[in-house]
C-alpha cells in the first residue's frame, strides 16, 4: 500500500468556453487544460481532483467532448484516474446526464451529483468525498451533506473532500453558499472549485480553491498579473499534507487600460512593452474603457495599426457624465441591484434571489421558484398593511 498518495489538483477549466466570441480563446482553454494534464504526468501523479466547472455549459460542443476524451486518453494510458465534482455550469439544466459521466470508460469518475458520493483507493489508502454544486433548491441540504461527510472522514488518515461551491471570505456576498467555519474539519485537504483565483490556506486544515485554468473575465485580469494561473501538486502522508503550485506558462495575457483619447497610444504602448513577450507566440489581448470620448473611428484606426502585436476588444467609449461602474475583483452584485433600485431593499434581494436561481437551476424549476418568491414577497407586504 501506498502511503503517501500524489495528486493534482485543478478547476473551472471550462473548455468550450469562447470568450469575447473569438476561435482563439476557446483554444486557449483547451490549451491550458492540455498543460495542466502534462503537469501530472510529469509530475508522476496517482490521481487527479478536478473540482468543477470542467465545461463551460451543461452542453458542451463536440470540439470540447472530443478536447477532454483525448486527454483522457492519454491520462488512461498512464494509469491516472480523475475525480470531479460538478459546478453550476455542469450541472444540466433539464433532466439529462452530465456530460462528463459519458466518459467513465476513461477512468473519469464524476461523484455527489445530486447528494454525497464516496470512494475509497486502497492502493493508496485515500478516501475521496464528492460534493458537486448544490446552488438553488438543492442548498438547503448542503450542511448535512458536509456533516455526514466529515463523521466518515474521521475513519481515515488520507482523505480528500471536493466540493464546488463559494464560500464566506473566498467571493462576494450573495455567491456565498457556506460559511467558512461549517466546513468539515476530519478531511485532510479540502478541495474545491467555484471561485476563479487560486488561494490556500493550511490551517486548521489544509484548503484551496485551485482558481481557474485560464482568465475567464476582466476581473480576473488583476490577480492573474499578480499570481499566474496554475494547478496545485499535493502529497498527503499519514494525514500530513505537503502542498506546492505548479504555475501554468500558456494562458493568454491579458490586460485592462482605462484612459482617455489624449492617453489611449502611450498606455497601449506601454502595457504592449510590458507585456506583448510574455507568452512565446500569444499576442496580449487588451481590453480598453476610455473616458470623454465617442469617435469610435479614431480608436478603430489606431487600433489597426497595433494588429501585429496585440489582440483588441472594441474599446468602450464612456462619456465624462456618465457613472463608471468599476468591475473588479470584489465585485458585489448586491450593491449594483441596490443602486439600479435606488436603494429599495426589498427589490434588490428579490433580483439577487431570482438571479441566483435563474442561473442555477433548469428553466421550468427557475419559473417556479421566482414565481414563488414574488408572491411571497406580495404576502409579506400585505401582513404589513394596516
Amino acid at each position: 500500500m501506498v502511503d503517501s498518495p500524489r495528486f493534482m489538483h485543478f478547476s473551472d477549466t471550462h473548455l468550450g468556453n469562447r470568450e469575447y466570441m473569438m476561435d482563439l480563446r476557446e483554444n486557449d482553454f483547451y490549451e491550458a487544460f492540455n498543460e495542466a494534464v502534462d503537469i501530472a504526468l510529469e509530475e508522476h501523479v496517482d490521481f487527479i481532483i478536478h473540482s468543477g466547472d470542467l465545461f463551460d455549459t451543461w452542453g458542451p460542443s463536440n470540439r470540447a467532448l472530443s478536447e477532454l476524451k483525448d486527454s483522457m486518453l492519454r491520462l488512461k494510458e498512464k494509469g491516472i484516474r480523475t475525480y470531479m465534482v460538478m459546478g453550476d455550469h455542469d450541472r444540466p439544466r433539464r433532466t439529462d446526464y452530465p456530460a462528463a459521466s459519458i466518459f467513465d470508460f476513461l477512468g473519469l469518475t464524476l461523484m455527489g451529483a445530486d447528494d454525497l458520493d464516496t470512494h475509497y483507493i486502497e492502493d493508496s489508502g485515500t478516501f475521496i468525498a464528492g460534493i458537486s454544486n448544490m446552488k438553488g433548491s438543492r442548498l438547503d441540504a448542503l450542511p448535512q451533506m458536509y456533516a455526514r461527510a466529515d463523521l466518515m472522514a474521521k475513519a481515515y488518515r488520507n482523505s480528500i473532500l471536493i466540493s464546488h461551491q463559494g464560500v464566506s471570505g473566498y467571493t462576494h456576498p450573495e455567491d456565498v453558499q457556506v460559511q467558512e467555519i461549517d466546513l468539515p474539519g476530519s478531511f485532510a485537504y479540502l478541495a474545491f472549485g467555484h471561485v476563479h483565483v487560486s488561494s490556500y490556506r493550511e490551517r486548521p486544515r489544509p484548503f484551496s480553491y485551485a482558481g481557474s485554468t485560464e482568465i475567464n473575465s476582466a476581473s480576473e485580469i488583476e490577480p492573474f498579473l499578480r499570481d499566474g494561473k496554475g494547478v496545485n501538486i499535493v502529497d498527503i502522508d499519514n494525514g500530513e499534507v505537503s502542498f506546492s503550485r505548479r504555475r501554468l506558462k500558456r494562458p493568454r495575457i491579458q490586460i485592462k487600460i482605462v484612459t482617455t483619447k489624449d492617453g489611449f497610444i502611450d498606455d497601449v504602448e506601454r502595457a504592449l512593452q510590458k507585456f506583448e513577450n510574455m507568452v512565446p507566440g500569444k499576442k496580449p489581448l487588451i481590453i480598453s474603457e476610455v473616458h470623454g470620448s465617442s469617435d469610435f473611428s479614431y480608436f478603430k484606426e489606431k487600433i489597426a495599426a497595433y494588429s501585429d502585436r496585440g489582440i483588441f476588444r472594441r474599446p468602450l467609449l464612456v462619456k465624462e457624465s456618465a457613472p463608471a461602474v468599476k468591475v473588479g475583483e470584489h465585485f458585489d452584485r448586491g450593491s449594483l441591484f441596490m443602486e439600479y433600485f435606488r436603494g429599495d431593499k426589498k427589490m434588490t434581494d428579490l433580483a439577487l434571489a431570482a438571479y441566483n436561481t435563474a442561473t442555477s437551476e433548469s428553466q421550468e424549476s427557475a419559473k417556479e421558484r421566482i414565481l414563488a418568491l414574488i408572491l411571497d414577497g406580495e404576502k409579506k407586504g400585505a401582513d404589513k398593511e394596516p
